[in-house]
């Protein structure tokens, strides 16, 4: 099994650390990542890597140990539960008996008591912790692995140790880490087996004592996973809420009946095909349910059969319901159609059709000049659809090269070229998978990564490359691109069949020149952001000004204009005058280029007025040639005179010192010899363009 990355285990104290630790190695979570622990004193000595994030076992140690993290280190808060075989002492204190909950912090007494609350247990829970006040009158104490604090005036102490980690925690870190929905299905089942100790430690007067079994039953019925225990004779002996909904059962009278006059006939042949402690997965009349089956020891021998089961679609919507919550981050898409606003007919047009369009699973086609909003509207159009609590996945065919591109795309094998992960990796199309992958820039794409996205498209399966096994996907593909498609066909430097595929549902944003009556109110939405992130007050435009921002061609589009507020934003006062508008203080650039090169043609001059203008731009292309290997006199010599100049030695020592003057070369001594200078480089590159 691989290993995706490190988890830091902090805790306060170190008993909570052991029971998380072994809690995690029980469901086998190290076969995933390296598990580090660490007491809060230890973590201030300790490396925190960038591949490792830290579980945090109370979020009352975000403020202890924040200050010491290096920027940017991934965290996250635990969610606990207690553990439920600990509690069979609990469960005998009267109702609404005054008990002391004794921990090392308030705050963690009052979290272990929300948390006991929470599964039914209904006692007058009064908190305590180091130099706290209690009752006298108080002689019960529950602690979770806090035994030694407990005051000496209390009579029974019960120890529940530390809670556990809960389902959704891992989860989170699977998701941190992006690992497979089918490890995390199988990951889930462990989960499932490790709370099989709260049958197993409950003898069987538990089940049969009638207030302990009202006590037990609220506890189960407030566990996800739905629950049916049945003895060997197949006599139901427990059914949570959960089982009963999944398998369509409304008579709360089940038990003491046998299993096969209330279970369906199909759910329960699966069942009985299934063998203890695997990781299973059954399609039960075309629903896929994760199942675990137990066989329940008392005193050593088989009281009956434990079954925990829920549906996988379950599971994945922990993991969306997460992917929902945490916008913002990688394969999130964060735009929306409300992001899409314009007074533009043409934009309107195209955001009610993109609308309409979000609905299809149909490939779109976006095209518009570069800074038009293309990937905000695949954004808008991928929160729209049905597909909207799945990944959306962005690649830029122009930032990356073809080597890069096709092993980012579609994943490697472990070992299949120098550098690769000895484990492979997966490509950003099956990260995709039941989302939308967004192909920006598609018209760079090489010939050869066309011909692969047009299989993928016609066949809806990638192959790795190194890779043998075809994988499926699922995925909704948009593309865009501000080049004519139709132009790079007749050149031949795009597929017309690959074209047709993406095509088929077309939208064109047009450019900020052709929405002249966007940019006022563009600029005054740009001009409150960038204020606001300055912390700067508002401003306006003279009327020159903004005749200037009208009358402009923008190559950029939007985003050239909001990079132009921006840079008005740090420089003007509270009117923006003409001549501080970026695009128009080009043309200075324009005069600082007319300026080098009128220096270059008076250097020119100069040598030229001496008769040895050529001799000296032979000089230049030497060394322009030779910025690696040596550049000595003896090198240069034997250069000039194949080119047709016969010099000598102190003519050439005369040459380089008037370059050296005009700063065209710097001349070192020994075997290095002369380098050309920028100058020297500018001085060439003026005389190519110029003839």
């Amino acid at each position: 099994m691989s290993t995706y990355g490190s988890i830091m285990v902090v805790s306060y104290q170190k008993h909570t650390l052991k029971t998380i630790i072994e809690q995690l190695q029980e469901i086998k979570i190290d076969e995933y990542f390296e598990i580090q622990a660490r007491t809060v004193d230890e973590l201030f000595h300790s490396m925190i890597t960038k591949d490792t994030i830290v579980l945090l076992s109370s979020k009352i140690l975000l403020p202890m140990v924040k200050p010491y993290f290096p920027k940017d280190t991934s965290y996250i808060l635990a969610k606990r539960m207690i553990n439920f075989a600990n509690i069979r002492e609990m469960l005998e204190i009267p109702k609404g008996e005054k008990v002391l909950l004794v921990s090392n912090m308030k705050e963690a007494a009052e979290e272990t008591i929300s948390v006991i609350e929470e599964t039914g247990i209904l006692l007058n829970f009064q908190s305590y912790y180091p130099g706290a006040r209690f009752d006298s009158d108080i002689k019960i104490a529950v602690t979770p692995g806090d035994a030694h604090l407990v005051p000496s005036s209390i009579e029974k102490i019960i120890n529940i140790g530390s809670r556990f980690i809960d389902i959704s925690t891992i989860i989170e870190i699977f998701n941190h880490f992006k690992v497979s929905d089918f490890e995390l299905n199988r990951l889930s089942a462990r989960y499932i087996q490790s709370l099989v100790h709260l049958t197993e430690e409950f003898s069987q007067e538990i089940f049969t004592a009638k207030s302990l079994r009202n006590s037990l039953e609220q506890i189960v019925n407030h566990i996800d996973d739905a629950i049916l225990l049945f003895s060997k004779d197949g006599i139901i002996s427990m059914i949570n809420q959960k089982a009963m909904h999944l398998l369509n059962r409304q008579d709360r009278n089940m038990i003491g009946k046998k299993i096969q006059a209330v279970i369906p006939s199909t759910f329960l042949q699966e069942i009985q095909s299934i063998k203890n402690d695997n990781d299973t997965f059954k399609d039960i009349n075309g629903i896929a349910y994760y199942i675990r089956k137990k066989d329940i020891y008392v005193d050593n021998e088989i009281f009956g059969t434990l079954l925990m089961f829920r549906r996988t679609n379950e599971i994945r919507q922990i993991e969306y319901n997460y992917r929902n919550k945490i916008k913002g981050k990688n394969f999130i898409a964060q735009y929306t159609f409300e992001d899409m606003v314009s007074k533009n007919q043409t934009i309107i047009e195209s955001v009610r059709i993109a609308k309409k369009l979000a609905k299809s699973d149909s490939t779109i086609l976006i095209l518009g000049e570069t800074g038009t909003g293309k990937e905000i509207l695949a954004q808008a159009i991928h929160n729209e659809s049905l597909r909207s609590y799945h990944p959306f996945v962005g690649v830029n065919f122009a930032s990356l090269s073809e080597s890069l591109l096709e092993s980012e795309l579609f994943g490697y094998e472990g070992g299949s070229f120098t550098g690769a992960k000895k484990d492979g990796r997966s490509g950003l199309f099956e990260q995709a998978h039941k989302g939308t992958i967004f192909l920006d820039e598609i018209g760079d794409a090489s010939s050869t990564i066309q011909n692969r996205l047009l299989r993928v498209l016609q066949e809806k399966q990638i192959l790795r490359v190194g890779g043998e096994q075809m994988i499926s996907l699922d995925l909704r593909v948009i593309a865009a691109t501000n080049q004519d498609l139709e132009k790079l066909i007749r050149t031949g430097d795009f597929r017309k069949d690959l074209f047709y595929r993406l095509n088929v549902l077309p939208i064109r944003l047009p450019p900020l020149r052709e929405r002249i009556g966007d940019i006022g109110w563009l600029s005054e939405l740009f001009i409150k952001k960038s204020s606001k992130k300055l912390g700067r007050s508002s401003f306006t435009f003279s009327q020159n000004a903004f005749e200037a921002l009208k009358g402009y061609h923008w190559p950029g589009n939007i985003r050239e204009l909001q990079n132009t507020i921006e840079y008005l934003a740090h420089i003007c006062d509270d009117t923006v005058q003409e001549e501080q508008l970026p695009f128009l203080e080009n043309s200075r650039f324009l005069n600082m280029k007319e300026q080098k090169d009128k220096d270059y043609n008076n250097l020119i001059q100069f040598f030229h007025e001496r008769g040895f203008a050529d001799e000296v731009i032979a000089i230049l292309e030497f060394l322009s040639k030779n910025t690696v290997s040596s550049s000595g006199r003896h090198r240069m010599l034997n250069f000039l005179k194949n080119s047709g100049y016969n010099l000598s030695d102190q003519q050439i020592r005369y040459r380089q010192k008037l370059l050296r003057n005009k700063g065209l070369i710097n001349v070192s001594r020994g075997r290095r010899g002369s380098e050309i200078t920028s100058k020297g480089s500018g001085l060439l590159e003026h005389l190519n363009n110029k003839g």
